[in-house]
Order: structure tokens, then sequence, then C-alpha cells
């Protein structure tokens, strides 16, 4: 029988972690102050132990696309109407990395992006549990009552209509929906937005088409990673082979993606992480013709 996931609170003025938009791991603060924070436990030994009962969006939620928008607005609206916080339950890394049929699981965002966005979404905290053998294994029963009744107390429990988990993707909506009443939460199935997914943005994406990308996302392809010298690398999605328009600190340039999976941009950048945007595609360069071609 699987291990027992930990079980939840921890004692008053114990330290959550937040994560600030674009930046790695801070100090705990507050829910929500002036510089943009939000709360993000790692694992469920770090929820407070005074925080109330909470309505969860439960799922993976990489690239945060329209779709997610979609739930999110749900989530947080049935959560002011019930005068209670909102949760985003998610996973890190991706469940199908670790079970399942293979499949490109390559991240969209990375997980400080992604918080970040639930934020902008009206999220009050993130919830990251650490996707490993052991919750690959546990059956969606015990899920339900470690995870969402015992560490979150959910009232509501908000997922997408195709959501699966638990042992082998066996727990479902009509599982949640089983077992609601049991433990008194309330279950939404939201219905997916047609051609709207997390796989659509990556199949786009490695076509060479952040525009058409951009538009199932809701926004431009955003990613984070480091420039040396032009060289920009990145543990998250860039498009497929070409030449690309970017936005990389505010100003227009031109990205080159190359087969090994890094870009090289074509401005001046100190060494630093950076964020580049991606637009579209770029025309091709102009090809200078020599004197005895113009004189011909």
């Amino acid at each position: 029988m699987p291990a027992p996931l930990r079980d939840l609170r921890t004692p008053p003025g114990t330290p959550a972690t937040t994560i600030r938009r674009w930046e790695t791991t801070m100090t705990a603060s507050t829910l929500r102050d002036d510089t943009g924070t939000v709360t993000c436990w790692r694992g469920t030994g770090q929820i407070p132990w005074q925080w109330g009962r909470s309505v969860v969006a439960l799922g993976v939620f990489d690239g945060v696309h329209r779709g997610h928008a979609r739930l999110l607005a749900h989530t947080v609206e049935t959560g002011r109407r019930r005068r209670r916080p909102v949760v985003l339950a998610t996973f890190d890394p991706h469940p199908a990395t670790v079970a399942g049929p293979r499949r490109d699981t390559t991240p969209l965002t990375g997980l400080a992006r992604r918080v970040a966005l639930a934020h902008d979404h009206g999220v009050d905290a993130v919830l990251v549990l650490p996707f490993c053998d052991t919750m690959a294994r546990t059956p969606g029963v015990d899920f339900v009552r470690e995870v969402l009744v015992r560490a979150l107390r959910a009232t509501d429990v908000v997922v997408g209509a195709n959501f699966r988990f638990g042992h082998r993707g066996a727990g479902d909506v009509r599982l949640l929906r089983r077992l609601g009443p049991r433990h008194d939460f309330a279950v939404h199935g939201i219905d997916l937005l047609p051609g709207c997914s997390s796989t659509r943005v990556r199949e786009l994406l490695r076509a060479g088409d952040p525009a058409a990308a951009a538009e199932v996302l809701g926004r431009p392809h955003r990613v984070v990673g480091r420039s040396v010298g032009g060289l920009f690398r990145t543990d998250t999605m860039l498009p497929g082979p070409g030449r690309y328009r970017v936005l990389v600190r505010g100003r227009e340039t031109v990205g080159e993606v190359r087969p090994d999976g890094t870009a090289f941009l074509h401005a001046p950048l100190p060494a630093a992480e950076i964020e580049v945007t991606f637009l579209d595609r770029a025309a091709p360069p102009t090809r200078v013709p020599r004197p005895t071609e113009a004189t011909s």
C-alpha cells in the first residue's frame, strides 16, 4: 500500500515560501502586498495551521492559457462568493515525466512564471505538490482525503472536465463528485475550450508559429533564461528553429533559434537572466548584392 502523503499543517509562525514575479524563491510575506507576491507552499507541510477552508483549482496549468484562465475565473468568482481564499494546487514536475505514457512535456512556463500568472488571475495562494513515484502510486481516494480534505479543507474543487489524477489516472470528475458529499465539498467540472490546450501551444511553437500560439495562450509566449554574449539558454520551450521578432527589455530585436535548442539574440546584452517574448516570424535577412551584381 502506498505511503500516505504528508499531512498538513505547520505551527503558527513557520514561514511559508513566496515567489516574486520573474525571480526565484523569496522569504515569507503576506498573501498580497505592494511588491506583487503570492504565497506559495511547496508541499502540504508548509500550509499554516491557521489557514481556513479554501476554494481549490486543481491541475498542472502549464502555460496558463485561455482555457486555464476561464477555469481560474470561475474559481475566483466562487471564492469571492463564498468569502473563502482561492488556492491553485498544481504539480511539479509535470506528472507525465514520472508516470503514464511518455509525451512532450517541455515546460511552457517555469514554476515562478506559473505562480505569477496565477496571481494575475486572482489566486490567493499556490500549493506546489512535488510529483514523485509515491504520489504517482497514490490512489485517487487517498489523494482527495490527504490533499483536498485534510490539507486544504476544500469547500469547492474546480477542475477541467478531462482532468485525471491518482494511481494510473483513475481519479476523475466522477470520483470527485462521488466523494464530495462525504467530505463536504462541491465539484465544478469546467468544459474545455476547443483547440485550447498546452499540447496545442507546444505544437504551434514547434511549427515556428508563436503568433498562433499567442492566440491560444491569450498573450505572447514569454520565456526566462540566461544570456551570455547574445547566446540565450532556457529550460522552457522555445519555438522551432528559425528567425523571430522578439522583445527583450522592452525593445524589439531578432532572435534566431537554433536546432540545438539555444537562441542567439541580435542585441547587446550583459550576462544576466532575462525575459524574451516571441512575437512572430521575422523576415529573412536582406541580401546585399555584390558590386558586380548591382551593375550587371
